[in-house]
């Protein structure tokens, strides 16, 4: 293929070689030079026959065969640079969003975790029926009493991401100022769990979790790089990790991610005999014996759990120890969201796949003459398949290689984007399994665009294509193909719509959601803060004074109206959960009250948010020195104290506490939960460590939180403050996942659109084109350009409207797979349905439009001269 023009040297001089012999040997038995020369052309049959003959069993024929029709091909898209262009763009929109999408399905769902056996790792929770899921956080004590009774795991480990510090750690080291990093603290064979091992250094060794020996860290590659310059001397060094001196032992590679993307920090989880079986801070992971399989873990960790319920009945009535999948817990919301995305992008390339099957044919329609010659003179039927075919590849692999660079640019766009539900972002790439899948798309696209088009084309008889394209008409049988070919993009379009528009009206619904504040949420500064340094660290009196300053220097600050502080932030940040006990009110055996929410707040707090109060009264500063007072939500009120006012009766929560108020519900668990009831407790001095600073301003947000924090430097300066926003940003950034996948489906379905516009105009257009000399006679005959335009529009309508009822079927039975994903919204909202039909019906007259125009100004005695 590549070296035509030399081993055509080599055939000419074999074959030479060959003839030059043959005429000597006849010279050699007497005949004259002219004779033995004409004997062996006659033996030879023909130099060009036998070249054909040696190209044959070369297979070089086959070769050339298919260079020629491609560079035939090359020449006639050249010609046709409109069909050309639209092709391409359809091709590479359909395979160029398929081919992304696939690189994140490839790497979420299809490619190995980047664990040692990936398969034998899993995950244990505490599921308790009180809890309300199977994934519950588990405490010491179940993780001792795991290892004590287990029989299924190779190794078991814990990591607790604190719900107080939100999973960070206040980061000291050379005695420059504290910040903030995200991590977590893990039992001491973690990392030999995972079989990952450090980049440089060490992990924890055995027996580090154990109470008395000295506390070590590793960090990652990214902390490493950032704050230590990638100096291999960080190793054994001291840094204070929340005012507590710890070693570094190890520094993890980049590519080690579990739980969160970000992670900078594993520090050593010690195993202090617990008092009690709280607080319920921890998960665990685990490496299954060879052989065991998660049924048997799942069962050994019943035995498990029947043997807590029973040594602490009633509390745990229940118990259970979920076992699930590492991968399962890794992809979690995910998958439902990529497989949904996958349909999705499916639909647009089978949308454009149909787009370009309709042009190709319309396109078959004006080569009829050209068709017509080549089997005149003796074109075989597999011939002219052969070559529709082989324009239809080329135009594919040119618009895959398009759709490729569109696919990097979607992937580069997704790492800008950094959607935090997306799991594996970092692993995301256009690699060779995706390249492979961009080659299997292209030659899928090709057969079916190109093969049916070539079938139809070539399957005519001569007469009958000569009889039919005289003048260029198209046959009754292809203008149905074509119809059929727009009523299934518009049917495909409507299903995407209809599935954009419930995820935008879903979104729209949870915006406005209330939280529960009725401050602006633009207007409230929020700050993450962690006092710790000599001066604070241990010594509650001292972190009581420095909180006293803070809160009063804030509220002398210009455009502050109030500053409260919290563990806990509307609408996704809740802090802490636990259950109660109300007075005079006591359970059924067994039972108990649910877990709920429960800030610990200043007095301020509720004024920063604007919490409305509806009874009693909230916190004040009295209520320090008091016996314990409480505020409960409109929920638990209502729960509790049907019918009679609560104000004055006690709840209890290690000590009884008077409830003083009730205030509205507010959203500590997303804004798509339920309100759930919450009771409020007086944060003290004890519970200050690591609090959110909210502050209520009356102007700009952003030099208040200026202030703020250089206020904080001032009473303190090795006091980290970090993530400063707005309850704005906060409530925003709650909803970003459906935000994110809304805003994919609308690209989706506006690619959709536009290609179903574009199928609905070529419909009618080519019709137009063709119908010219009829639509000239009908206007000759009296026929008004009103008439015209009506029977245009009509045509194109009609396909609209049967492709919209196709597609409202099969919606109402394909939108249930968004069900996990809508809010507010049913899948078969008569709204969005209506509005889906209406904008494709407004499309497709949009799009009959301007050929329905040029048909009404047909000058008919111009149409009737053509030939």
């Amino acid at each position: 293929m590549f070296r035509r023009s030399h081993v055509e040297r080599e055939l000419d001089e074999e074959l030479l070689f060959h003839l030059e012999a043959r005429i000597q040997h006849e010279i050699a038995v007497g005949r004259t030079p002219e004779e033995a020369r004409h004997v062996a052309m006659r033996a030879m049959e023909g130099l060009e026959q036998r070249k054909e003959e040696c190209r044959d069993t070369r297979h070089m024929s086959v070769i050339e065969g298919l260079v020629r029709d491609a560079r035939y091909a090359l020449r006639t898209l050249a010609r046709s640079p409109g069909f050309t262009l639209t092709a391409l763009l359809a091709l590479a929109l359909g395979i160029g969003a398929n081919t992304a999408v696939f690189s994140v399905v490839n790497t979420v769902l299809l490619r190995p975790l980047p664990y040692v056996e990936p398969d034998r790792l899993v995950m244990l929770f505490n599921s308790r029926p009180l809890i309300g899921t199977a994934r519950g956080s588990a405490s010491l004590a179940d993780y001792l009493d795991w290892r004590k009774g287990n029989q299924s795991f190779e190794s078991l480990d814990i990591f607790e991401i604190n719900a107080f510090t939100n999973g960070r750690f206040t980061w000291t080291s050379d005695g420059g100022e504290p910040t903030q990093v995200v991590g977590f603290r893990v039992s001491a064979t973690f990392f030999e769990t995972f079989g990952v091992r450090p980049l440089i250094g060490n992990g924890f060794a055995a027996g580090d979790d154990e109470p008395g020996k000295p506390d070590t860290v590793v960090v990652s590659e990214g902390l490493w790089r950032r704050r230590y310059g990638a100096s291999r001397e960080v190793i054994g060094k001291q840094v204070l990790v929340n005012g507590s001196p710890h070693t570094i032992t190890g520094v993890m590679p980049g590519s080690f991610e579990f739980w969160q993307r970000d992670v900078d920090a594993w520090a050593i989880y010690k195993m202090t005999p617990p008092t009690r079986r709280g607080p319920f801070f921890l998960r665990g992971v685990a490496r299954l014996k060879r052989g065991v399989t998660i049924e048997q873990a799942y069962a050994n960790m019943t035995v498990i759990a029947r043997n807590v319920e029973r040594a602490n009945a009633p509390a745990f009535a229940g118990l259970r120890y979920s076992v699930l999948p590492i991968r399962d817990v890794v992809v979690g919301d995910a998958r439902p969201l990529l497989w949904v995305l996958s349909g999705s992008v499916l639909l647009v390339f089978l949308i454009a796949v149909f787009n370009v099957a309709n042009l190709t044919l319309a396109r078959a329609t004006t080569r009829q003459r050209e068709i017509a010659v080549r089997l005149s003179i003796g074109a075989g039927r597999g011939q002219l398949v052969r070559q529709f075919l082989t324009e239809s590849l080329v135009l594919s692999l040119a618009g895959g290689l398009i759709g490729v660079a569109l696919a990097q640019m979607g992937v580069t766009l997704l790492h800008s984007l950094n959607p935090r539900e997306l799991p594996r972002l970092s692993e995301i790439a256009v690699d060779e399994r995706v390249l492979g899948f961009t080659l299997l798309a292209s030659l899928t696209s090709a057969i079916l665009f190109g093969l049916a088009p070539a079938l139809i084309a070539s399957g005519t008889g001569l007469s009958e294509r000569l009889k039919d394209g005289g003048r260029g008409g198209e046959s009754r049988g292809r203008g149905r193909a074509r119809g059929a070919l727009v009523v299934a993009q518009v049917a495909l379009c409507v299903l995407l719509l209809i599935g954009a528009g419930l995820l935008i009206r879903s979104f729209d619904r949870l915006g406005k959601v209330r939280a529960g504040f009725d401050a602006p949420p633009e207007r409230v500064v929020t700050m993450f803060v962690s006092p710790t340094g000599p001066r604070i660290t241990g010594k509650p009196e001292a972190l009581a004074a420095f909180w006293r300053q803070v809160i009063e220097r804030i509220r002398e600050l210009p455009g502050v109206e109030a500053a409260g502080v919290s563990n806990a932030l509307p609408p996704d940040r809740p802090g802490y959960h636990d259950t109660y006990e109300i007075e005079g009110k006591p359970l059924a055996p067994g039972s108990q009250h649910p877990i709920v929410p429960m800030p610990f707040v200043s007095p301020d707090y509720f004024r920063a948010l604007g919490i409305p109060l509806l009874r009693g009264r909230t916190f004040d500063s009295s209520d320090y020195a008091g016996p314990g007072a409480a505020v409960i939500s409109e929920t638990m009120a209502r729960l509790h104290f049907p019918g009679e006012d609560p104000i004055g009766k006690r709840i209890r929560y290690g000590n009884w506490l008077e409830i003083v108020g009730v205030v509205g519900d507010v959203k500590y668990g997303g804004l798509a939960g339920e309100s759930k009831p919450v009771f409020y407790q007086l944060i003290t001095r004890g519970r200050l460590w690591d609090v959110w600073l909210t502050v209520r301003t009356k102007g700009d947000t952003g030099a208040v939180a200026s202030a703020i924090r250089e206020e904080i430097r001032r009473i303190d300066p090795v006091v980290p403050v970090d993530r400063i926003s707005t309850l704005a940003q906060s409530t925003a950034e709650s909803v970003a996942l459906p935000r994110f996948r809304s805003l994919l489906m609308t690209v989706f379905a506006a690619s959709a659109l536009l290609l179903a516009a574009i199928g609905i105009y070529g419909v009618v257009a080519y019709s137009v084109a063709q119908r010219t000399q009829e639509i000239g006679i009908r206007m000759a005959l009296g026929a008004t350009q009103r008439s015209v335009l009506r029977d245009v529009i009509g045509r194109g309508s009609r396909l609209a409207v049967v492709g919209i009822a196709v597609g409202l079927a099969g919606a109402f039975g394909l939108t249930r797979v968004l069900q996990r994903m809508l809010f507010g919204v049913t899948p078969s909202d008569l709204f969005t349905f209506i509005a889906t039909a209406l904008v494709l019906g407004a499309v497709a007259v949009a799009a009959s439009l301007i050929p329905a125009w040029r048909a009404a100004r047909i000058d008919p005695v111009t149409a009737l001269r053509q030939e």
